[in-house]
């Protein structure tokens, strides 16, 4: 039973890791041209902060 649990523990931080790789290499390739979630800053009116860049 505790190997099985290891295994599953290794398997899934195996695919976190993959998965970070590949979308570290993804950013490098297709950037997100200067947008930001800061950018995309909502008030409680659901409109845009001006000030946040």
């Amino acid at each position: 039973m505790r190997d099985m649990l290891k295994r599953i523990v290794l398997v899934v931080f195996v695919l976190l890791v993959l998965m970070a790789v590949s979308g570290f290499f993804y950013m490098q390739k297709h950037p997100m041209e200067g947008k930001s979630a800061v950018e995309k800053t909502l008030n409680f009116s659901g409109k845009q902060v001006k000030g946040a860049k």
